[in-house]
């Protein structure tokens, strides 16, 4: 493994070799933590342990004898609550964040260095091996075996997330590897059975529901409730390392003598993303959307203005969840439908303001509609600060097509050239629709036809059976009322007909039968009971 990513980065050696930060969470024991840090010197440049008021005096000395930085902080719940702030306190070009009970194996270390050299990658996944029943055997079979963790990232904070969902305190983004040598968790071996119990509760009670392998995912602290959990020996120099700090005495030599800085709540929880938010902000709206056609998706720049004193993050996956959004209101305030979701495009600080094109998203339905704009905390509640808008949504002037397939691309190539003002949206069989062009849905073929035969009598039942069920979800639909939905296409054949105003017949090369008649009367007969025009086609002159 180590030879192949060598292989990779071979180019990349005549370069300045990239420095690495290991850094890690813990309240001790300060024998075993203080090993495992001296595990790391020689391939990390720089060691940083954030220590918790959990741990004594003696243990703050002998750690910040053996790391470069040392800070104590206050341990509140969650366990990953400081993760961000520990990252923030590293300087290396890549970040190594280990657990205090996780001991790297031999070929990790050495492939350490060549690992943060590639160019190519933004992080890497560790495979972590469980150490079980004793120190030198581990367990060899799902889940345990394939448990891949985020633990080596570039350290930029543009890349990197820190969600404040329980087992998944670290997310990046960009390309990335799994890397197959082992990080080994000392965790079943070191910890009583009665802890682990109290502790896979307790993860279940924060986030209840999560399985793996069929089973609760907090069962891989309890493998002993495995009918048969399979085992397999640790490596021979894999042991020594495992049992180096494992095993390790208390650090000879005298305390140390420089006074140990204490990180406030504060500080911490700035940058958790489970952190309280005030939901005070401004909206101010840049365009003006007086008109909208009926199911048009479209953006007007807001101006969001941050009035709390957090900083409210970008993206999609950010949290705090702080989205824009808005809802549609009829002409007497009265809530018709929620809207589409538009995340910040970057960090908001607090007294900053950014410019967001924000998604809407109109009816279906023409009228007149009040639209209001405001912010809103996922799961939580809105801002209030909302700005409204009184908006026309005009019906759509969408033509259906459907017919000889040539001709049918042919029509639609000078609607766009004659009448670009008309949305042409073609019904067709075909599954295998190309990727660019118009708007397409499924024809009625399917939906009667499948399963028939050209010429075979006994199929008229089937198709008669189709053709009164079309009937009747297009009467109920046209009325307002609930139908048992279609199946074979038939549903999205109504929705496609049902939002334009025409349907236009394209003629082309003949398809005779009895069963294309009807093909064809159907189609215009539920296209005409739901409102559309029917108009046939049937020269080279468009006429819409």
């Amino acid at each position: 493994m180590a030879e192949a990513v060598s292989q990779r980065v071979e180019a990349d050696d005549r370069t300045a070799a990239p420095s690495l930060t290991a850094c890690l969470l813990t309240s001790g024991p300060a024998a075993r933590v203080a090993a495992l840090l001296d595990l790391l010197r020689p391939v990390a440049g720089e060691l940083v342990v954030a220590l918790d008021d959990r741990a004594d005096d003696g243990t703050a000395s002998v750690l910040a004898a053996a790391a470069d930085q040392l800070v104590r902080y206050p341990y509140r719940e969650p366990v990953d609550r400081p993760l961000p702030w520990l990252f923030s306190l590293c300087r290396g070009d890549w970040i190594l964040n280990l657990d205090d009970d996780e001991i790297p194996g031999a070929a990790l270390l050495e492939a350490l260095p060549t690992l943060v050299r590639a160019r190519d990658v933004t992080h890497y996944w560790l495979l972590r091996r469980w150490l079980w029943s004793d120190r030198e055997s581990m367990l060899a079979e799902h889940p345990w075996s394939t448990d891949y963790q985020l633990r080596l990232v570039r350290n930029d904070p543009l890349l990197l997330r820190f969600p404040s969902e329980t087992h998944r305190p670290l997310e990046a983004l960009g390309p990335h590897r799994f890397v197959r040598l082992p990080l080994y968790h000392a965790d079943l071996v070191l910890t009583p059975f009665e802890r682990r119990l109290a502790k896979a509760k307790k993860y279940e009670a924060l986030r209840p529901g999560k399985r793996n392998a069929g089973r609760p995912v907090n069962d891989l602290f309890l493998p002993e409730r495995f009918a048969s959990a399979r085992t397999e020996p640790v490596p021979a120099p894999d042991r020594a390392l495992v049992r180096a700090v494992l095993a390790a005495g208390a650090p000879a030599g005298p305390a140390h003598p420089r006074a140990v800085r204490r990180a406030g709540e504060q500080e911490i929880d700035e940058l958790w993303s489970g952190r309280a938010t005030e939901h005070r902000g401004r909206l101010e709206l840049l365009d003006e959307p007086e008109r909208l056609l009926a199911g048009e998706q479209r953006t007007f720049d807001v101006r969001v203005v941050n009035l709390g004193g957090t900083t409210w993050p970008w993206g999609e996956r950010g949290e705090p969840e702080i989205r824009l959004s808005y809802q549609w209101l009829d002409r007497d305030g009265n809530q018709l439908e929620y809207g589409l979701r538009t995340p910040l495009p970057a960090d908001l600080p607090p007294g900053d303001a950014e410019v967001v094109p924000v998604h809407v998203l109109a009816p279906d339905e023409p009228g007149r509609y009040r639209l209001r704009l405001d912010l809103v905390h996922e799961h939580t509640c809105w801002f209030g600060c909302a700005v409204e808008r009184e908006v026309t949504v005009e019906p759509r002037r969408r033509v259906a097509l459907v017919g000889d397939p040539d001709a049918v691309a042919r029509t639609v190539a000078r609607m766009v050239d004659e009448t670009p003002e008309l949305e042409p949206l073609v019904l067709t069989s075909d599954r295998c629709w190309p990727r660019f062009g118009p708007a397409h849905a499924p024809d009625l073929r399917a939906y009667l036809l499948d399963g028939t035969t050209p010429g075979r009598l006994s199929d008229w039942p089937r198709i008669a059976a189709r053709s009164l069920a079309l009937g009747r979800a297009a009467r109920r639909r046209a009325a307002g009322r609930e139908a048992r939905p279609l199946r074979r296409g038939g549903e999205e054949f109504l929705d496609a007909v049902a939002g334009s105003s025409r349907l236009l017949l394209v003629a082309g090369a003949a398809r005779t039968g009895l069963r294309e008649w009807w093909l064809e009367r159907l189609t215009a007969r539920a296209a005409r009971r739901l409102g559309a025009e029917i108009v046939r086609q049937r020269t080279d002159e468009l006429d819409l």
